[in-house]
């Protein structure tokens, strides 16, 4: 089977992928979650779904000393503005009447928690309780 002029471009990709893959932060070994490759013309080209997580919630959550701030992407399909609730020691979101909870190492100060939407991200500050 002969080269296509794009091969050598494909696995250099694929070798850098699998490098930045592997040089990852964290305990837990990493997911991939997408990619999208063009190239060609005149086909429609396919999709590949590796995992479907149609009721996962992906947060991110930083801490210091005095806060805590979670951050989640809403996809754009709710078909309401999620809702939020301060607990003692987590944070419920709730999205088209899916509760999701956000853990957190310590309690907080629910009165003063606030969150935000912003282009389609879903910011939380909460203070911690001293």
């Amino acid at each position: 089977m002969a080269n296509e002029p794009n091969d050598d471009v494909f696995k250099n990709l694929a070798k850098a992928m699998e490098e930045m893959i592997r040089n990852l932060p964290g305990d837990e070994p990493p997911r991939f979650i997408g990619c999208t490759i063009i190239s060609g013309s005149g086909d429609d080209g396919r999709i590949f779904h590796m995992d479907e997580y149609e009721d996962e919630f992906d947060y991110d959550l930083v801490e210091d000393s005095g806060f805590f701030y979670i951050t989640l992407e809403l996809s754009g399909e709710e078909s309401s503005a999620p809702r939020v609730e301060f607990r003692d020691q987590a944070v419920q979101v709730t999205i088209d009447g899916h509760d999701y909870d956000v853990p957190l190492s310590a309690p907080i100060h629910q009165g003063q928690c606030r969150f935000g939407i912003k282009n389609g991200v879903l910011d939380i500050i909460c203070p911690k309780l001293n």
